[in-house]
């Protein structure tokens, strides 16, 4: 059943039988992005329909959506629409692992810009292609191309380089987090809001794309059943010859039950970095059942994850 809820002034359609939805995390939500900043650049591994990456787009970040499911990715577009922030939401529908390390992992060369992407999309799914990726940087309007079957591929630009020219005339945003003290964001995640953090919507007519191996400020990892596991994803990624101002801050929704300690948690995480995390910040979700509660992990990515070799791309990662 298809319908309609409202959230914190942005619209979500949705069909119930098709995708997840739970209204009871809205509060969650709209404290996570309080803490982005207009013109932050935001991956949302797990988007689902957009519950992070809508709001956080109305409030003028560029954000990276993927979801492995396509109807949710079909929703996704459809809600950026609706939202009138699809200039800012550039959906993707594959493996988290997949679409971070071809997000973050710089390029060969300034040459190496085309990829192929497999992709399982629905009949009603469009991803992005290509040309429509070349068309959105230079601001020409281009007719979606529609998947068909469930084994289309899709020829499209390597999202690594969905960026890789701005016009002169664009309208920039001042990224902030650069300049954010540690203890001021960190304040920010414990107390659920940043002062006079506002999510009103900030209208520009073209969004600059961030080189997103140069540089992402916040990854959203809200898949609390598992989402620790793919945090190897991070490992030797980022190469550092590239990379501009301090890694990105990491959050990872996770459960722990009633014999579990946040440690215990944090072990979990470094080892599957093989990174130490420094001043892990916890914040409590809700409680799911007696004994076992949702918790937000958020941390900024170690150091130990940079890939110092300079002549490695990493294109790929598996667990």
């Amino acid at each position: 059943m298809v319908t309609e809820v409202k959230q914190y002034g942005a619209t979500f359609k949705l069909d119930y039988s098709l995708v997840y939805w739970n209204s009871r995390l809205e509060h969650e939500h709209i404290r996570l992005v309080s803490l982005f900043q207009p013109g932050e650049t935001i991956c949302d591994m797990f988007a689902g329909i957009g519950p992070f990456a809508i709001p956080a787009a109305q409030k003028g970040c560029f954000v990276y959506a993927n979801d492995l499911n396509p109807d949710s990715v079909h929703y996704l577009q459809l809600n950026a629409k609706i939202n009138k922030v699809d200039d800012r939401v550039h959906a993707y529908n594959m493996d988290a692992r997949k679409f971070v390390s071809q997000l973050m992992a710089a390029p060969l060369s300034e040459n190496d810009s085309e990829s192929k992407v497999s992709t399982n999309a629905s009949d009603s799914c469009s991803t992005e292609t290509v040309e429509e990726t070349k068309a959105n940087e230079s601001g020409q309007a281009v007719e979606a191309k529609e998947i068909t079957g469930n084994d289309g591929e899709v020829e499209m630009e390597g999202m690594q380089n969905s960026n890789r020219s701005l016009n002169a005339s664009t309208v920039t945003i001042k990224r902030s987090s650069d300049s954010l003290k540690e203890g001021e964001i960190g304040n920010a995640v414990r107390s659920g809001r940043k002062k006079g953090s506002t999510n009103k919507r900030i209208r520009a007519s073209v969004i600059p794309k961030a080189k997103t191996w140069e540089h992402v400020d916040h990854v959203i990892m809200n898949l609390p059943a598992s989402a620790l596991q793919f945090l190897d994803a991070f490992r030797c990624l980022i190469l550092k010859k590239h990379w501009k101002g301090p890694l990105p801050w990491i959050h990872c929704y996770c459960f722990m039950r009633a014999n579990e300690t946040e440690e215990f948690i944090i072990s979990e995480a470094e080892s599957a970095l093989n990174a130490h995390i420094q001043d892990p910040l916890f914040h409590r979700v809700r409680d799911v059942a007696p004994n076992k509660a949702m918790f937000c992990l958020s941390f900024r990515l170690p150091e130990e994850c940079f890939n110092e070799d300079a002549g490695e791309r990493v294109t790929s990662v598996t667990p």
